[in-house]
């Protein structure tokens, strides 16, 4: 890509954030305001005209100090963010600098020679002094007005540089880790998928010595399993429905292998249907019920799924919680230990994507195991 084609990139107005548009509309309203405030002591406020003629100043070279920023000074930065700031482009930046301000200097000089902004000329003002009882009457030459002119420009360009590439590097750092999150949070999602894997085929596995036709359409249930399982692990969320379904054909899976050895009962709201929670998330903990807590034991086990709006909520702010419930029967002396990994990848994926605003907790009450996780929305 040319400079000419880098260049009129950049200037685009369509291509800049909306951030930075409200950005640029703050530094002229703070533009206009200091140095409105900044002449009031000098100007007699009595005289309205007066004070719109400078507010209307003030406003023209706001614009013109927005726009140069905005032409000139913004595709040089992006060029330089892109390929490195070297000597070279430094002093490009600051010949930018300097011509950007003697347009400017240029442009205040020439608005006080209009005939209706001609109250705005410095030069032609007479300040009374009360305590003296005299007047100051301010006379300078066109070459000190632009010199100086020139010069606060250059330093107020160098202000508006500055905050510009501290704002850029924050966003650039507030993008790093958004990726680098979504990255992390990518790698925990694609760890479950050989787990579940690995399961499945172990149950159909079983199946085939003892009922082939089972197997089959075990085989059918697990492509289309997959299929919706490869389209739902894309995003880092899911809605708790899209969760369920997935479930639901694991469990119609094992309830082929397990037969009357797995008997469960689900209990959602209907009003928590669309809420939001980690991909794969009741897929895990119905996983890890089975694995564990239901599939080495010859009798009957209970798997039992609930979500419910909490009765009380993590925070004590503007928020509804509401709660997933995973309970299963256990029996001690046939319970299949755990190495924890299926629990401990999805806590922290809670708090990657959540932080204070999740929970996960399980406890045990005699034979029966439970795992709560705990969500909030803000209202």
């Amino acid at each position: 890509m040319s400079f000419v084609q880098r260049y009129q990139q950049h200037i685009a107005v369509i291509n800049a954030s909306r951030a930075y548009l409200w950005a640029q509309l703050a530094t002229m309203l703070v533009y206009v305001l200091y140095f409105t405030a900044y002449t009031l002591p000098l100007i007699n406020i009595s005289q309205p005209f007066i004070l719109l003629a400078f507010t209307l100043k003030y406003s023209i070279e706001a614009a013109c100090f927005v726009s140069l920023s905005h032409l000139a000074l913004r595709p040089w930065l992006k060029l330089m963010q892109h390929s490195g700031a070297s000597i070279k482009r430094l002093l490009g930046f600051s010949s930018i600098v300097l011509l950007a301000s003697l347009l400017q200097s240029g442009l205040s000089y020439f608005l006080v020679k209009l005939n209706f902004l001609k109250s705005t000329d410095m030069s032609l003002i007479t300040i009374n002094d009360p305590s003296q009882a005299s007047t100051l009457q301010m006379n300078f030459s066109a070459a000190f007005v632009l010199i100086t002119y020139t010069v606060m420009f250059a330093v107020m360009y160098l202000v508006w540089t500055f905050a510009y590439v501290l704002w850029h590097n924050w966003q650039a750092r507030k993008l790093l880790q958004k990726q680098m999150q979504q990255a992390q949070l990518q790698q925990l999602t694609n760890q479950l998928n050989p787990h579940f894997l690995f399961n499945a085929l172990n149950s159909i596995r079983a199946l085939i010595f003892e009922d082939q036709h089972k197997a089959a359409d075990t085989v059918t249930r697990l492509s289309e399993l997959f299929r919706f399982h490869l389209q739902a692990h894309l995003q880092p969320e899911s809605t708790l429905e899209q969760e369920w379904q997935l479930t639901e054909q694991y469990l119609a899976i094992e309830q082929v292998r397990l037969e009357q050895r797995l008997q469960f009962r689900c209990q959602i709201d209907a009003a928590l249907l669309q809420h939001k929670l980690p991909t794969l998330s009741l897929l895990t903990l119905t996983e890890n019920a089975i694995k564990h807590g239901i599939a080495p034991t010859a009798s009957t086990g209970e798997l039992t799924i609930t979500a419910k709006i909490a009765a009380q909520t993590i925070t004590k702010s503007s928020h509804t919680g509401w709660q997933l419930i995973v309970s299963n029967s256990v029996q001690s002396a046939t319970q299949q230990p755990s190495t924890g990994t299926g629990l401990a990848n999805l806590r922290q994926r809670l708090q990657l994507m959540y932080g204070q605003n999740a929970r996960l907790q399980h406890s045990r009450d005699g034979n029966v195991f439970c795992v709560q996780l705990e969500l909030t929305d803000e209202v």
